[in-house]
């Protein structure tokens, strides 16, 4: 049985040579060799990553907000390409619906690649802050196998104990806290709910497809760990529905809604 990853990459090399009409596919350096790969563009054909409706004003975003653009997004599996696609546009015109489709308050703003706290470093994919003042940090996923791990050396230890305890202790088992290389084998999810925990009304919310399930698992094994008063305010979403749920609403921008999932959701067959 094929992979989730190996179905988007063949779904993502169709669009590239049917949609866009690029015959030439783009590399990736492996071992010291350039190969091809068909869900890769070439690098200088990035932008082309962002649906035609709306690249020049991701692109004009992007730009003058200084956004620093992954090193592989000019990969059609990019999930920051994907964050732009997606938000950005309804960000723009149509946040009622992106409201509903991600069944939250009335969204008032939204910014990307968000450092809130220049000493732990990290940053948000994607900060939403809705009508009631709440803010939603949004980790947006596509292909990848696994979110972000880290090694359990020094220099992250330090980090658990002089950034990530205090915000974290009675919010989740302590055995993560106590355990460094248990925290940092789940270190991206943690690292989210850290963010997430910084404010009462916080929410974090965790957008990536359903069929890739190797994510669900990963998720599976901390949010149980969570307590009750945190896990609440987590939210996973999945991205075939969201897109789903925009397409039937039938707003102004259903039509692109189609053309989102035309790229990014398998097909059933």
């Amino acid at each position: 049985m094929q992979t989730y990853q190996s179905r988007i990459t063949q779904h993502l090399t169709r669009y590239r040579r049917n949609r866009l009409g690029i015959v030439q596919a783009g590399t990736f350096r492996h071992n010291g060799v350039d190969r091809s790969y068909g869900h890769i563009l070439p690098r200088e054909l990035r932008w082309l990553n962002i649906p035609e409706p709306f690249r020049a004003e991701v692109r004009d975003y992007a730009v003058k907000r200084r956004i620093a653009l992954h090193r592989y997004f000019h990969h059609l599996n990019s999930s920051q390409a994907l964050a732009l696609s997606l938000f950005l546009p309804y960000l723009a015109i149509s946040k009622p619906a992106l409201s509903a489709a991600l069944a939250l308050p009335l969204v008032a703003d939204g910014s990307f690649e968000v450092i809130p706290d220049p000493e732990e470093g990290s940053n948000i994919d994607v900060l939403l802050r809705v009508s009631d003042r709440t803010s939603v940090c949004c980790e947006v996923k596509l292909s990848e196998a696994g979110f972000g791990t880290a090694k359990a050396d020094s220099r992250h230890c330090d980090k658990i104990k002089r950034i990530y305890r205090s915000r974290l202790e009675g919010q989740i088992d302590q055995a993560l806290l106590d355990d460094p290389v248990r925290f940092c084998n789940s270190y991206q999810i943690l690292r989210n709910i850290w963010h997430g925990a910084s404010e009462s009304n916080s929410l974090v919310l965790f957008l990536y497809p359903q069929a890739n399930k190797l994510l669900t698992v990963e998720l599976g094994t901390v949010l149980p760990l969570l307590r009750p008063s945190l896990r609440e305010r987590i939210r996973v979403v999945h991205l075939e529905d969201v897109l789903t749920k925009l397409v039937d609403l039938k707003d102004s921008l259903s039509w692109y809604a189609a053309l989102l999932r035309e790229k990014y959701v398998l097909s059933a067959a």
